[in-house]
């Protein structure tokens, strides 16, 4: 079974020493115009295909969270979790693994899925899932989109989406 997923990183957020704790930080202005941006080309991208978002996760973090609720206010998800796993020093290893884990047991139809986290998780995380791509840089509100084989548990890096 082929999932496409859509690996984001948050939009702006404002900065760590005005807050004292990387977790609490919000998205800034600039940060919810970008990801309105995002938000949008993904619905659009979703009606040309025909589908809607089958499961949207995002790191507990707060500008994680604001950024899901904005993707999820203009392209609606079946399903949202917390990923606790997907905060900017998780193992992106361990995060595969119970990814893969929840599409066998409790998402095994799921079609298109949409990851909200943080650098640099989500470069490495794009570099596990498909050993042919190095990490990338992530624009705030950057999307990787890639073709994920459940079966063989790996991906295919298809394009870095910047709208």
């Amino acid at each position: 079974m082929a999932v496409t997923l859509f690996i984001m990183r948050h939009g702006d957020a404002k900065p760590a020493q005005a807050l004292k704790a990387d977790a609490i930080r919000p998205l800034s202005t600039l940060g919810e115009s970008e990801v309105v941006a995002s938000a949008n080309w993904l619905k659009e991208s979703m009606q040309e295909q025909g589908t809607q978002f089958d499961w949207l996760l995002a790191s507990p973090y707060i500008r994680a969270q604001q950024t899901a609720t904005i993707v999820e206010s203009i392209a609606p998800a079946s399903h949202r979790d917390v990923a606790d796993d997907a905060i900017p020093e998780s193992d992106p290893q361990e995060f595969c693994d119970w990814f893969f884990a929840m599409l066998q047991s409790r998402y095994p139809n799921a079609e298109t899925i949409v990851l909200v986290s943080h650098m640099p998780f989500v470069s490495y995380l794009v570099a596990t899932l498909d050993k042919k791509t190095p990490p990338l840089l992530f624009p705030t509100a950057g999307m990787a989109e890639l073709k994920v084989d459940v079966a063989m548990q790996r991906a295919d890096f298809i394009r870095m989406v910047v709208p």
